[in-house]
């Protein structure tokens, strides 16, 4: 009798260890488990954010490219109403207002997609433009009747208008550039030819103060 209770009492040991471990197992199974899932949960929330950033970055992209396009327009725009000779105003300024409005499209694209210290300086950069054609228009008015052209009756506003294109410009495409890391194309101001405008380009005596403010008005 007492070897039968002995072989039980073995027999529930042996059924408890077994079952302890088998406990154990799972609950280390489990374990491993829910780490592996909660790990693949972090990796799958850095892959969409990564990925939310990369489509944000592309699409400010664009909208720095689209709005330096446009302001390159308008700058050409600019550059033929400085160089007319004589400046016909009806014909010029429609392709002004035409450049201007465009220009004003492309900059309500970079405030949508910011950050806002690209955004201020799209809009000095839109100020300037704005400028620069009422800097424009008003040289072209002090001279009536006569067969030269703006850039001739008056250099140093050009010379001051190539100035606040250069600085705005500039800004614009630093700050872009700080918030694409780095990637974006240098703008072509539309100097004759189309060339960069540096700033040894503008005569020294020329007043270095430009025209800068906020978006222009139509």
């Amino acid at each position: 009798m007492g070897a039968v209770k002995d072989t039980v009492a073995v027999a529930l040991i042996t059924s408890l260890s077994t079952l302890t471990a088998a406990g154990l197992a799972g609950a280390v199974s489990a374990w491993a488990t829910g780490r592996q899932l909660r790990h693949q949960a972090v990796l799958a929330r850095e892959e969409r954010a990564e990925q939310r950033a990369v489509a944000q970055r592309e699409l400010r992209r664009e909208s720095y490219e689209r709005f330096l396009r446009e302001a390159d327009a308008a700058y050409r725009v600019l550059d033929e109403g400085w160089f007319a000779a004589p400046f016909t105003e009806t014909d010029r300024w429609e392709a002004g207002f035409a450049a201007r409005r465009t220009l004003d499209e492309a900059y309500i694209r970079v405030r949508l997609v910011g950050p806002e210290s690209v955004a201020e300086r799209a809009a000095e950069m839109v100020g300037s433009i704005g400028g620069e054609f009422r800097l424009h228009a008003h040289v072209a008015r002090s001279g009536p009747g006569t067969a030269d052209s703006a850039a001739a009756l008056d250099p140093g506003a050009r010379a001051r208008a190539l100035r606040a294109r250069y600085a705005s410009s500039g800004e614009f495409v630093t700050a872009a550039r700080r918030a694409l890391g780095g990637d974006l194309p240098v703008p072509h101001e539309a100097s004759p030819g189309g060339r960069a405008v540096p700033p040894s380009a503008v005569p020294p005596s020329a007043d270095a103060e430009g025209t800068r403010g906020g978006p222009s008005a139509a």
